[in-house]
């Protein structure tokens, strides 16, 4: 089976996590921010960083705090001009083994996680795929220029331009009519 391999990988064991956690900086090479772009159908992708904290806790978890900031350009859905955005995105995701989804140890009943939960395996968290899907759930699917206008035609609205075919349209009538008059 053929195993996908992440544009900006950055695995990290948690075995050697220290306890008090960890603090780690990334940031995307010229190429990796290449191949991001292409899989976010992004124009350009011009900056990718990420400060994150790694925390470990109970049952193996690991608690990943951060902001993510990025620059890209994307091309306008209404104009197809380019639109250069700026992201400051903060995270919260906790991580916890994938044996223990598989054993439905995760959480007992009325326990409540506000962040959001992923699953490692091999232990280890791959950070710099966490970062490139955070970036992908943030980017505006339907991106807009700020002054970018669609213009549209109601169904059944007369259009204040005549049809291409409407001088046929009515030398067809006008013929009918005489045939009409004459028998």
């Amino acid at each position: 089976m053929n195993e996908i391999v992440p544009e900006f990988s950055r695995p990290l064991s948690v075995a050697r996590l220290p306890p008090q956690g960890a603090e780690e900086r990334l940031e995307a090479k010229p190429t990796e921010r290449k191949a991001l772009a292409e899989r976010f159908d992004l124009v350009d992708l011009r900056a990718l960083k990420a400060q994150l904290n790694l925390t470990p806790e109970a049952q193996h978890a690991v608690i990943v705090t951060g902001i993510i900031e990025a620059n890209y350009i994307q091309r306008c859905v209404v104009t197809l001009e380019p639109i250069e955005t700026h992201l400051d995105l903060k995270i919260d995701v906790t991580f916890f083994p994938e044996q223990q989804r598989e054993e439905g140890e995760i959480l007992s009943p009325g326990d409540e996680i506000d962040d959001e939960v992923e699953f490692y395996a091999g232990g280890k968290i791959d950070i710099g795929e966490l970062v490139a899907q955070q970036l992908g759930v943030a980017i505006d699917p339907y991106p807009r220029k700020a002054d970018a206008t669609l213009t549209r035609t109601e169904f059944g609205a007369k259009s204040e331009k005549p049809h291409p075919l409407a001088a046929l349209t009515e030398a067809v009538k006008n013929k009918r009519n005489k045939e009409k008059t004459e028998c």
